[in-house]
């Protein structure tokens, strides 16, 4: 189940499913069904999984009362549809995390390899058909592919998960075929999004796990294929991600929509927590009518796209802050707090089967705290549900690291 898991959250996201009056992500389709049969062999659910979950039970009526106060006039009935589904998913992948042996973490190197491929075929499939991917047009022009996603951004936010489970491995030729993958998507599919990644990701293997060698050599790796990208074609393969950092400085002085849509997301967050009182709209309810009224907003309404990702806010954090507020906040500082710690005892912990297996979770863990200050989407599409996957499975596995079993025939089974 956790690797179907990663399958949905990375490559079955971007095709849309049209159910009644809804259209869902196939991933959310594909793990409803599979996961209720799942569940539904046993019957029960975790002590853990059943506190998680009553306690989004009570923050329910708490939600519904802020969204009927606030400000909205519209999306309380998306609110009410999606809810049952998110909170469905939730527990289930609660109980994906805690019944995941470190077996089934491990063979995550290889699942994410095939999701990679799979996404690199969608990028051979567009540049052989490309009429049929008119909605990626305006990429190719540059030069960029999306395949199955609609843009570049949503490539790297999706993707690069895998691409650092595979540079984390102990393994060599993992790692290898991390970094081809990650030259793949750079000749292919670069994004600003995919440049600030792997950025975010040097410093983190850098200071965070003490990987100064191999933090190192791919930063000269990536460095040589800049100058070489640089020397090549400059104002193509080096200038957008330029004007993408400037424009995010000066928003007043840029037309770079990328940056743009960036600054209004963290406009949007203030804005909603300064309009709310710090409550926020209600779960899933950003993007309602009126639309917040901030400086970056108005410029891009003068090009007919003032309502551009205002239901996601172009990264999570904006869209959690906005909707929940001062508790979402407070989420991102507990999480940040707890991934630090489950870091530090990885630093101490001896490398065994499950140092192995949570050693994996960080990296997903990191992933999904990099991807929410960068570039995501909402509740179902990408990284959030992965999230609570690891999050569960990490909570789980953690206590054990400093006394993890020796041997591996009782360090793969699922802890209890």
């Amino acid at each position: 189940m956790l690797q179907l898991w990663l399958v949905a959250n990375t490559v079955l996201w971007p095709i849309s499913v049209k159910l009644g009056g809804l259209t869902l992500g196939l991933n959310v389709v594909v793990l409803i069904l599979t996961g209720a049969v799942w569940l539904g062999k046993s019957w029960r659910i975790s002590a853990g999984s059943a506190k998680v979950l009553f306690a989004l039970l009570l923050f329910v009526p708490f939600s519904l009362i802020v969204a009927l106060a606030g400000p909205c006039t519209d999306h309380l009935q998306k609110s009410l549809l999606s809810i049952p589904i998110l909170f469905f998913l939730i527990l289930l992948a609660l109980e994906v995390g805690r019944r995941s042996s470190s077996t089934d973490w491990l063979s995550l190197h290889k699942t994410a390899l095939w999701c990679l491929i799979v996404a690199f075929c969608g990028f051979i499939v567009e540049m052989l058909f490309p009429s049929r991917f008119a909605f990626q047009i305006i990429y190719r022009e540059d030069g960029k592919f999306s395949g199955l996603f609609q843009e570049p951004s949503h490539v790297a936010f999706s993707l690069f998960p895998c691409i650092a489970v595979l540079l984390s491995a102990e393994d060599k030729k993992i790692q290898l075929r991390g970094f081809l993958a990650l030259l793949g998507l750079l000749l292919f599919s670069r994004s600003s999004t995919l440049i600030a990644l792997i950025a975010v990701y040097v410093l983190y293997r850098l200071f965070s796990q003490g990987k100064v060698r191999q933090a190192a050599a791919l930063t000269l790796g990536i460095g040589a294929l800049i100058a070489l990208a640089a020397t090549i074609d400059y104002s193509r393969f080096v200038l957008p991600t330029v004007a993408r950092i400037t424009g995010i400085a000066t928003p007043d002085q840029t037309d770079n929509l990328s940056s743009l849509v960036y600054v209004q997301g963290w406009q949007d967050a203030w804005f909603n927590i300064r309009r709310t009182h710090g409550m926020g709209l209600g779960i899933n309810m950003m993007g309602c009518t009126p639309l917040p009224d901030v400086s970056v907003r108005t410029v891009l309404a003068l090009g007919g796209l003032g309502d551009i990702n205002a239901e996601d806010g172009s990264f999570l954090f904006s869209k959690i802050v906005s909707e929940t507020g001062v508790l979402g906040i407070l989420f991102y500082i507990l999480l940040i707090w707890w991934w630090i710690q489950l870091e530090r005892r990885l630093r101490r912990a001896r490398k065994d089967a499950i140092y192995h297996a949570v050693s994996v979770q960080a990296i997903f863990i990191f992933c999904f705290v990099a991807c929410s200050f960068l570039r995501s989407a909402n509740y179902f599409n990408g990284g959030f549900l992965f999230w609570v996957v690891t999050g569960a499975a990490a909570s789980t596995w953690q206590p054990h690291l400093s006394t993890a079993p020796l041997a591996i025939e009782e360090a793969c089974a699922p802890i209890s």
